[in-house]
């Protein structure tokens, strides 16, 4: 019976470690700054990329480069051989501070404060913090896109 109960135990703790060391799901929706938008990550290959999401709408090259960019619903992805930006266009993408399509742009600024840096381009002003930036609609003052790299580019210097 001794035996019974230490093989019952054994396999309890082993189970409890196997449900610890179990991956996160990355299929979520969330925005995680400079990482992930749901299951697309930053630096995952091309092939990953379409195991995951599948063929794109549709593809553009990036001209001048050797990079590419591939549309899914609610996303555009740039990659060259692996992907290095996220750009989420659907409301159902949020950041942990729920931030997303949609929300309000004096939301974004009281939950990320301060940006690096702000630029605006035509009807749409970015706030960039780095590893994440906004877009914003000027007329509506929402944001209309969320954009994460390990390093953006917006700000100069």
């Amino acid at each position: 019976m001794k035996v019974v109960r230490k093989l019952s135990a054994l396999g309890a703790i082993i189970a409890m470690g196997a449900c610890a060391n179990t991956p996160p799901n990355l299929n979520d929706d969330m925005i995680v700054r400079g990482d992930r938008v749901g299951d697309v990550e930053l630096g995952m290959s091309l092939i990953e990329l379409f195991a995951v999401k599948g063929p794109p709408r549709s593809t553009t090259p990036i001209e001048g480069t050797r990079a590419t960019t591939y549309t899914y619903d609610g996303l555009v992805i740039a990659a060259d051989e692996s992907v290095y930006w996220i750009i989420a266009r659907d409301p159902r993408y949020r950041t942990e501070m729920g931030v997303g399509t949609g929300a309000e742009q004096i939301l974004t600024r009281g939950a990320y404060g301060k940006p690096k840096c702000v630029v605006t381009e035509d009807d749409v002003t970015l706030y960039d913090y780095r590893d994440i930036y906004f877009g914003v609609d000027n007329k509506t003052g929402k944001v209309t896109k969320v954009g994460i790299m390990r390093d953006t580019q917006t700000c100069d210097g």
